[in-house]
């Protein structure tokens, strides 16, 4: 644990990458380590569309985690104060080699962006000289430059200081004892919670595997006191996702495993991890065997006659396998079985950022495993169920309910049932519990903010304004308010506004690719479209990994002309995430625009395997299904992109043009009356309506309609409206 975490000293090389060159196939990126003025740092590029190296980036390596038994990452610093997690990892099997950190086995992994909270920091260091107050997750981790070495004593025996200070004043032994905590004099329980206040994780898949109590920092816990005054964790409802056959296995699963086993069960809690790890010598190698063995033998001294040759108990009744979570290592399962586990060298997909594919089911409580049912608890049980939407409209109820027999006075719990209301759908309820928390908590951005969001989506964007603002005013050093308000700005039509607050919200996040993303976007809008370009490519050298980003460089260049770069940026956005049908639409519709029918109506075709239900898409197709001469299918896109969206206006106009088309005019009327219905101004539905109404004798009719199409501010229309007015007269 002392070799947890350190500082990468100035002149300190890391072990090289074979070839000099690590390729990751799945996000088409290279990784180099550079020497520079004694610092080193890993630099990250691509293939760009001409076949020149783009998307180069270097980041200074400051920080390492792990102690190289296993693996070791590394961490770089901003400017900012914020560390973040580098993409590839040194592993220490088949004599040492690197590769894509644990989560970032994918096409669209987390790049240089993902930011170590104090949650991360509080498992893998000591803890940092940070600036008092909460220190909750929503907090921005900003971490000072000087940062402890690694786990220190404190961390199993508590503050250090009165001990310190007795043994200087030459106090009695005695009393120096008891300034500080000694494992070795709690109850087994207590012993234990001093391991599982880091080693217990349920699972890496974001149930959530724990809450911290509300009030409670991150670096608060004492060793000594009742681990569940802290934190409650959660596990998965027994025999959910039974497609791992119950036995998923992942890296920080030792407590976990261990309480599995018979031998955990039987021993009614004394089992404890000292009772086999002594934390200041720790044995290596043969001598390892031999220790482990003895330890086992200890509770097994009677054995059968084939084990009496053996010193090693654990290579078999505790084999090493490969975690899911972190497949290039291989670490001992603490599940104590008669048997063997699976084949550790067996075949395993890596759970993408812990989180693939999400859990769906209900979330139960772990540990403590007799949790008390008071009302309090009742909460966090029902926070369980939608923090991360595991169990959304069950956990809604259970939340609702418990808050109503409660009445907390902590606002988090009502911030908690907005946001799944508003993941719910629900924007009228989330903004009502939006506001029961800020009134609560008035001194936390997030109400705030996610109130604003919510008004905005419901077209109350002056309120949303108000509320966004106030966000921003709670939490001057983080740039998510911002882009919320420059969003609602942008609907008001105040894009010049909106490009001042993505201006502040750079200065505070120079490196966020949505940030950068957003500024081009507002600056697109804004008519600068070369400014707009450069903001938008600079976001894709940050988070080349960000399909959406793609997509939005794709159409801009496709909008200039520039097509066959915008085809490798669209044809990027679909390698990184196949699944997104929006993604084949847009591209489809820019390959149609080029003559390329053929591909437009495979990839219109893609986009609505994957959502049927896209109303654009289908009346996109239906105007390429005319192009190629199939009337019949594009009237049956219209009716889809009706039956998707029945207030769509283009798709009645087009339903209508297509059956005039085939001498069905009744019914071609019928949907340009829908169309106007739906929307009133639409100049060209009330000329073609005019036109047919004229040509069965109709005037009157006619006559409204083309008085109407005469007021297009579309000179073609207006024309049209008018020449036809003339010749009834």
């Amino acid at each position: 644990m002392a070799r947890s975490f350190g500082t990468v000293a100035t002149g300190t090389a890391l072990p090289p990458i074979a070839g000099g060159t690590f390729r990751h196939d799945a996000s088409e990126q290279f990784f180099s380590l550079l020497e520079r003025d004694g610092k080193t740092y890993l630099k990250r590029h691509q293939t760009a569309s001409d076949g020149t190296a783009g998307n180069i980036l270097e980041k200074p390596v400051g920080y390492w985690i792990g102690s190289g038994n296993h693996a070791r990452s590394y961490l770089s610093r901003t400017a900012a104060g914020d560390l973040l997690e580098l993409p590839v990892t040194w592993y220490a099997e088949d004599g040492g080699h690197w590769g894509m950190s644990p989560g970032y086995a994918r096409p669209d992994h987390a790049g240089f962006s993902r930011k170590i909270t104090y949650a991360c920091m509080f498992c893998h260091n000591a803890y940092p000289e940070i600036e008092t107050g909460p220190d909750g997750e929503y907090r921005s981790a900003v971490f000072p430059e000087r940062l402890p070495q690694g786990i220190d004593c404190q961390r199993c025996h508590g503050p250090g200081k009165a001990h310190i200070q007795t043994v200087e004043r030459g106090g009695p032994p005695d009393a120096a004892r008891h300034a500080i905590v000694n494992p070795a004099r709690l109850d087994a329980a207590r012993q234990m919670e001093v391991c599982l206040q880091c080693h217990l994780e349920t699972t890496t898949l974001r149930l959530p595997a724990a809450l911290t109590r509300l009030g409670r920092g991150v670096f608060s816990y004492r060793p000594g006191e009742p681990l569940e005054d802290y934190a409650i964790h959660f596990d998965r409802a027994p025999g959910a996702n039974r497609d791992d056959r119950d036995d998923r296995f992942e890296f920080s699963s030792a407590p976990y495993r261990l309480r599995k086993s018979a031998c955990f069960l039987a021993s009614g809690g004394k089992l404890t991890c000292t009772t086999c790890h002594n934390p200041h010598d720790i044995p290596r190698g043969a001598e390892a065997a031999r220790y482990y063995s003895q330890v086992c033998r200890k509770c097994h001294p009677s054995l059968p006659e084939r084990h009496t040759a053996s010193s090693d108990c654990v290579s078999c009744h505790m084999a090493r396998r490969r975690p899911s979570d972190a497949i290039q290592v291989s670490v001992t399962d603490h599940y104590i079985r008669r048997r063997p586990g699976p084949d550790p060298a067996g075949p395993l997909a890596e759970l993408n950022d812990g989180n693939t594919p999400p859990y769906r089911g209900s979330v139960v409580p772990y540990y403590p495993p007799d949790l008390a049912p008071t009302a309090e608890n009742e909460l966090y049980v029902a926070v369980a169920q939608v923090t991360q939407q595991s169990n959304l409209e069950v956990g809604i109820q259970l939340l609702e309910r418990a808050i109503a027999r409660s009445a907390p006075q902590r606002g988090e719990f009502y911030l908690e049932l907005a946001e799944a209301y508003r993941h719910a759908g629900q924007a009228g309820k989330a903004a009502a519990f939006y506001q029961e928390a800020l009134a609560r908590t008035p001194s936390d951005w997030r109400p705030f903010y996610g109130l604003g969001n919510t008004l905005a989506a419901t077209g109350d964007l002056v309120r949303s304004a108000q509320m966004l603002r106030r966000a921003i005013a709670l939490a001057p050093r983080d740039a998510t308010p911002l882009q919320g308000l420059a969003k609602t700005l942008l609907k008001q039509g105040k894009a010049g506004d909106a490009l001042a607050v993505l201006r502040k919200a750079v200065d505070i996040e120079p490196e966020s690719a949505t940030v950068r993303n957003d500024l081009g976007t507002a600056l697109y809008r804004l008519g600068d479209a070369a400014a707009g370009e450069k903001a938008i490519r600079e976001a894709i050298r940050l988070r080349p990994e960000v399909a959406g980003i793609h997509i939005n460089l794709a159409e801009l260049l496709a909008r200039r002309g520039s097509f066959p770069e915008a085809r490798y940026h669209f044809e990027t956005a679909i390698r990184l995430d196949g699944s997104a049908a929006e993604f084949h639409s847009a591209y489809a519709t820019a390959l149609a625009s080029q003559g390329s029918l053929t591909e437009a109506r495979q990839e219109y075709e893609a986009a609505l395997h994957l959502n049927p239900q896209l109303s654009v898409t289908h009346n996109n197709f239906g105007a390429l299904l005319l192009k190629l001469g199939d009337t019949e299918g594009a009237i049956r896109e219209y009716r889809l992109a009706i039956g998707a969206r029945p207030d769509s206006a283009t798709a009645y106009y087009n339903l209508a043009v297509a059956l005039a088309g085939q001498g069905k005019l009744v019914e071609a009327e019928q949907n340009l009356k829908s169309a106007i219905q739906y929307a009133p101004d639409y100049f060209e539905a009330h000329l073609k309506l005019g036109q047919m109404l004229a040509s069965r004798g109709d005037a009157a009719g006619a006559g409204t309609h083309l008085h109407k199409a005469a007021e297009s501010p579309d000179p073609r229309i207006r024309t049209a409206a008018q020449d036809l007015l003339r010749a009834a007269k």
